[in-house]
């Protein structure tokens, strides 16, 4: 790597490889072998999501770890596969309530990725349930899941129709969750908040169901639409979490050389070229990953793309790799940048700028007419000081 990174990054890094092999056994030898603050590697472990593959690597190679971070490292593992495990049953539960209902829904990530990447649901960490559904389907799918058990957190429940209406063009997504079990479904009737992110006219006709328990299972994206989702969704977020690339890299070990090219060639006819681009790189780069070197000869010249995963990289290792940069002052501007980078069409870039310059608060602040709300980009600034001038203005609490 011509990078610094920490010993304790490497190490990450080094786990993080999939699937097990000679090659991820010195890769964590020789991470190990450094002078390590394992507390520092195990904080980096949990912020980057990859407990599990943690365990795993430092279990089938054992190197030297200190013993109280064995323990430590092997409760959250073994808490990780009780939650996963919740999480496919309660996953299956809800395809079945959907099929019965005659509603389609498909699985975003979660265990139907943890099985078609590791092959197991026990390695790759999940907070929720993703389900997508046909925009024109959302409110009966919001009424399923009402009487499944959940209720919605996310907007507030309070919050009055009026302004739901009002906000629901800005989000992708609805946060439920189920008081009795804590499992969170975030339903989605997009995955993107830009609209123009990614082709999705295939996600129906290509999509599988992938078995879970016997012959049991969820219905998720196709190969073409995963790898080129998983793409997109990392490079938005800038990939500032290594196991977003983790599970990438898992997919593509499982997928032949020729297949690597099909899988390129098909994200760029979705409009993910870039971002299929820059996760390849960091692939090879971070997790040493075999690609043919003719798939890597333009993205390498590229300086774009140089730039991208630059900025991939910088995000990952903020605060030597502990820290997301959403806690740091001004650790997302490079990454908010980046994403403008990622697709060169108008449409894109002038929705992306929505995404950005767009905010909800605005919105419920000074609602505009439909033909008018161009004009929040603009007003974005203006509001911004507004309140906080108005903050300012406010008198102190007094405490009883």
């Amino acid at each position: 790597m011509a990078r610094a990174y920490s010993p304790e990054f490497l190490l990450a890094t080094a786990c993080a490889m999939w699937p097990p092999s000679d090659r991820r056994t010195a890769a964590i030898h020789n991470a190990a072998a450094r002078p390590l603050d394992w507390s520092r590697f195990l904080g980096l472990a949990y912020r980057h999501q990859i407990i599990g593959l943690a365990h795993h690597g430092l279990t089938h190679t054992r190197p030297d770890v200190p013993t109280a971070i064995v323990r430590d490292i092997e409760q959250k593992a073994m808490a990780l596969i009780r939650e996963n495990l919740a999480m496919a049953r309660e996953a299956l539960r809800l395809q079945s309530l959907f099929d019965d209902a005659d509603l389609p829904v498909m699985f975003i990530k979660g265990a139907a990725l943890a099985v078609l990447a590791f092959g197991n649901l026990g390695l790759r960490s999940g907070q929720d349930i993703d389900l997508l559904v046909p925009p024109e389907r959302l409110t009966e799918a919001t009424a399923l899941i009402l009487r499944a058990g959940y209720s919605r957190f996310d907007p507030a429940p309070d919050i009055s129709d009026t302004k739901l209406r009002l906000i629901m063009p800005l989000r992708k997504d609805l946060g439920f969750i189920n008081r009795a079990t804590g499992v969170r479904i975030e339903l989605h009737w997009r995955l993107f908040l830009n609209p123009h992110a990614m082709d999705d006219s295939s996600f129906r006709t290509m999509s599988r169901v992938v078995p879970l328990c016997g012959t049991a299972g969820v219905r998720t994206l196709g190969d073409e639409d995963l790898f080129a989702y998983l793409c997109m969704h990392g490079a938005l977020h800038w990939w500032n979490r290594l196991k977003w690339l983790a599970d990438l890299n898992a997919l593509l070990a499982c997928t032949p050389e020729h297949g690597i090219e099909r899988l390129l060639q098909s994200a760029e006819a979705r409009g993910v070229g870039r971002a299929a681009a820059q996760a390849l790189l960091l692939c090879r780069t971070l997790l040493q990953t075999p690609l043919p070197a003719s798939l890597m000869a333009a993205p390498d010249k590229s300086v774009t793309m140089r730039w991208l995963v630059a900025t991939a990289l910088k995000a990952m290792t903020t605060g030597q790799g502990e820290h997301d940069p959403h806690e740091v002052r001004f650790g997302t501007t490079r990454g908010s940048l980046s994403t403008f980078l990622l697709n060169r069409r108008w449409r894109y870039q002038l929705a992306e700028l929505g995404v950005h310059f767009t905010n909800p608060t605005d919105v419920l602040a000074v609602p505009l007419p439909q033909p008018l709300q161009f004009l929040y980009p603009a007003l974005r600034l203006p509001l911004w000081a507004w309140r906080h001038a108005k903050k300012k203005k406010m008198p102190p609490k007094l405490w009883s």
